[in-house]
């Protein structure tokens, strides 16, 4: 059975060369996956609490479709066999505005059976707002 940290960085790199078949299957069926804020938000379209594959599928969808990850940096990947985190930064450039901004950023994970369970993800939401400001 993979480690977390197997795990995470396997969903790294499927998710960097849009093998989406490739992330949900390292997926949970019953995964919780909070992105930035637990709460959805009109503003931010990627706010919010998906829940299950589909949840996932659907915040993969709105990533694609608001955001151009411009360039992502790892900076450290670390875990053992139940749980993840990593850090680094990127430089992403929001859709509807064309506007570019740079964050570091964090992520959480816990695995069960292989699969992502638990996903959390920390970046400058400030950020974020601005440049989704029109």
């Amino acid at each position: 059975m993979l480690s977390a940290q197997q795990v995470l960085s396997s969903y790294f790199q499927a998710l960097g060369s849009k093998q989406m078949d490739k992330v949900i299957e390292l997926i949970h069926d019953e995964a919780k996956f909070i992105i930035l804020k637990k709460e959805p938000s009109d503003k931010i379209p990627l706010y919010g609490t998906f829940y299950g594959k589909e949840g996932v599928r659907k915040y993969l969808n709105l990533l694609e479709e608001t955001e151009q990850i411009e360039r992502f940096t790892l900076y450290k990947l670390i875990g053992n066999q139940e749980a993840a985190c990593a850090w680094g930064n990127f430089r992403i450039k929001v859709n509807v505005t064309g506007k570019v901004f740079d964050s570091d950023w964090a992520m959480v994970c816990e695995v069960e059976q292989g699969k992502i369970k638990f996903f959390q993800i920390f970046e400058d939401t400030a950020a974020l707002e601005e440049a989704f400001k029109s």
